[in-house]
């Protein structure tokens, strides 16, 4: 063991080991970044889908009111046409991607700024509807976008320092696009507040509540009734017919009810009543009043 050989041998082998073992973990690195970037992308992929099928039915919803050869339409059809076509192209790179995108948001506030010309709009629940869909689909993209962009920072920076720029040679790594879109303007969801809808969020028209009765008085009362279930305005409710068994006139005052009382048996009519005789004090009483 004294000769130096075998020491530098020794030591050299505990070099490449070290190396190994950083490559190997380097490279591990890399596929775990990779993956997490794809996957973060996938996020994105499926709020794009959604934005197009949502301005699918915005385009044909405005063109009820402007016509199929509005100007802002057909530019709107262009750039989906495009952003779709880009999206199945398996050689295009998210960054074309983001050009595209970004075209296709301009045209979408193109879209909303319609029914500045056409009141009709305004008034369209359809159109209202979609509309916050839209706006709700950006922010959905938005923050995605950001979370996907520092996964791939991420992933890049790991490509270009120790260990993980010999295991991307050796591996065959390579850096993955940024999605960033074309303008700074579609960088921005479009905000509700916005987009100028007049009518917008207004809450319906409240009824008017029925004013309460004084106390002491029963509600509705002095009012006309309003007609019952099946009923006719004006219709007159039919007398009863007297039930089974029951004589006509049952429940109402006889004739003569409240009248004076004829003399019962053995009284004499007009007979006067005794004087009623003052009761004479008890024993050991005084006398009342004296």
């Amino acid at each position: 063991m004294d000769n130096p050989i075998v020491w530098i041998l020794i030591l050299v082998l505990l070099i490449g080991l070290i190396v190994l073992f950083a490559v190997i973990g380097g490279r591990n690195k890399l596929v775990r970044l990779r993956n997490i970037a794809q996957e973060s992308w996938a996020q994105i992929d499926v709020e794009l889908q959604r934005r197009y099928d949502l301005l699918d039915n915005l385009m044909y919803v405005v063109q009820q009111a402007a016509g199929s050869e509005n100007a802002t339409l057909r530019q709107v059809a262009e750039a989906r046409a495009l952003a779709m076509q880009a999206r199945q192209d398996p050689n295009a790179g998210h960054a074309a991607q983001g050009q595209v995108e970004g075209q296709l948001g301009n045209a979408i506030r193109g879209v909303i700024h319609m029914q500045e010309a056409y009141p009709a709009l305004q008034s369209n629940q359809n159109f209202l509807q979609l509309q916050t869909e839209i706006a709700e689909t950006e922010n959905r993209i938005a923050a995605p976008r950001r979370f996907y962009n520092a996964n791939v920072r991420e992933y890049n920076t790991a490509l270009q320092v120790f260990p993980g720029s010999i295991s991307a040679k050796m591996g065959g790594f390579t850096p993955e696009e940024y999605f960033e879109l074309d303008t700074p303007e579609a960088r921005t969801a479009p905000k509700l507040r916005d987009m100028q809808q007049p009518g917008y969020m207004q809450q319906p028209p409240q009824q008017q509540m029925p004013q309460a009765s004084p106390p002491g008085q029963l509600p509705g009362y002095g009012q006309p009734q309003q007609p019952g279930y099946g009923q006719q305005p004006g219709y007159q409710q039919p007398q009863q017919q007297p039930g089974y068994g029951q004589q006509p006139g049952y429940g109402q005052p006889q004739p003569g009810y409240g009248a004076p009382q004829q003399p019962g048996y053995g009284q004499q009519p007009g007979y006067p009543q005794q004087p009623q005789q003052p009761q004479q004090p008890g024993y050991g009483q005084q006398p009342y009043g004296r």
